[in-house]
């Protein structure tokens, strides 16, 4: 695949988000990601959110241009296939629970000797240690540590809530694939690997210091006091959907009132940016009031060349119709050959690699096993003996799923 790192080979041991999201980026880049997964189930992402067809989605997307292979780890000739297969790997990448790599006898120290430019890559909640780190993590569990939790929703009445999205699964993957590039680049000129621990606690908290911390960074007694960053910015609810506008310079609202011939930028409650974060619900409603009866889109032309920030409030189902994400041509529709119709965006740098996109589309449980051990010329009765594991697992998987559908169908 064409791409900057189309010249590496990276095993991939993850589940879930982090780990298969950053070999997702790296993939997108032109490396080649084997994914790695257990026998029977693999990664329990393809069973997570929608789904067609025994696969989800949330995996679709984030394994595409990725080979997938079935290695039970617990048994020698397993691994001793993985073992050469970390002979010829640039990067190893996983995710499991703290310890659990050492009990397989997979952890940096057994397999430096193996290959002593292994670039080996630990992605944690917590840490590889300490007193989380036997924690079983999962996003919001990091929200909540870090603080973001309180920032969002009603936190101002005391009322935290999470953010409805995994988004420090991401951040941490986002992390770990500039992390691996960085490691590669110095790979280059020393020649020697490298151990990557990176936790989604300290990713989380690098990504969200500037600017939710922005009131606990200066840490003298004189510091001039800024109200939190949740304050800053308000929802409307305009005639026929929602607006976000910022209105926190004075003259902005001014013109905005004036507008709308309005005298409210002189209300003594906000005559100021202080005075609006201290009556933030009173100034919202006044503000909707104003806007009851004029469309989202009408709001934001004028505002737009007021040359005050604004958006429509899309909804899910709008925003591939969005000006601008048309324009971008963000989004790509694609056919997997087994879920049929799919969208989601390009990767968002463009290095100049040519041809279809993606490569291939996300595998099935042990796709490309045969392609994998034929490479590493592995003999034929050990490629037999993984192909007929697999299809046995395939053949309790579907029973199971029948089973779990046939009880569904009965309770009803």
């Amino acid at each position: 695949m064409a791409g900057p790192l189309s010249n590496f080979k990276i095993l991939e041991l993850t589940t879930t988000v982090s780990g298969p999201m950053t070999g997702m980026v790296l993939s997108d880049q032109g490396a080649d990601i084997i994914k790695i997964e257990p026998p029977l189930l693999g990664d329990m992402a393809r069973y997570l959110g929608s789904k067609r067809e025994g696969l989800s989605a949330i995996f679709a997307v984030l394994n595409r241009n990725k080979r997938s292979i079935v290695l039970d780890l617990k048994e020698e000739k397993d691994l001793d296939i993985f073992k050469k297969m970390v002979r010829e790997a640039d990067v190893l990448l996983e995710n499991y629970r703290p310890g659990i790599v050492k009990k397989l006898g997979i952890d940096y120290d057994s397999l430096k000797s193996i290959n002593p430019a292994l670039i080996y890559t630990s992605i944690s909640g917590y840490g590889q240690d300490g007193p989380y780190k036997n924690r079983k993590v999962y996003d919001p569990l990091i929200q909540a540590t870090t603080g973001v939790s309180e920032t969002q929703g009603a936190a101002a009445r005391g009322e935290p809530r999470n953010m409805a999205t995994i988004i420090f699964d991401k951040v941490t993957a986002l992390t770990t694939a500039q992390a691996i590039t960085a490691a590669l680049l110095e790979r280059a000129s020393t020649g020697k690997g490298k151990y990557l621990s990176i936790s989604m606690l300290d990713s989380a908290l690098y990504y969200t210091w500037p600017d939710i911390m922005w009131s606990r960074t200066l840490l003298a007694e004189d510091v001039e006091p800024t109200p939190p960053i949740e304050h800053f910015f308000q929802v409307y609810k305009a005639k026929d959907k929602f607006v976000t506008a910022v209105l926190q310079r004075d003259e902005d609202l001014e013109v905005f009132c004036l507008w709308l011939g309005s005298e409210l930028h002189k209300d003594p409650r906000f005559l100021t940016f202080p005075d609006r974060i201290a009556n933030s619900e009173l100034f919202k409603e006044e503000i909707e009031r104003l806007i009851q009866n004029i469309d989202a889109e009408e709001i934001a032309t004028n505002l737009d060349a007021f040359n005050i920030p604004v958006a429509v409030v899309n909804t899910r189902d709008e925003v591939h119709l969005d000006p601008q994400v048309q324009h971008n041509q963000t989004l790509i529709d694609t056919e997997h050959p087994v879920l049929g119709k799919m969208r989601y965006p390009k990767p968002p740098v463009d290095f100049g690699a040519r041809g279809p996109f993606p490569i291939r589309h996300a595998p099935f449980l042990g796709d490309h096993t045969r392609e994998i051990l034929t490479e590493l010329k592995i003999d034929e009765d050990n490629i037999r003996r993984l192909e007929l594991r697999d299809a046995q697992d395939r053949d309790a998987v579907a029973a199971m799923q029948a089973e779990q559908q046939r009880l569904l169908e009965s309770a009803d």
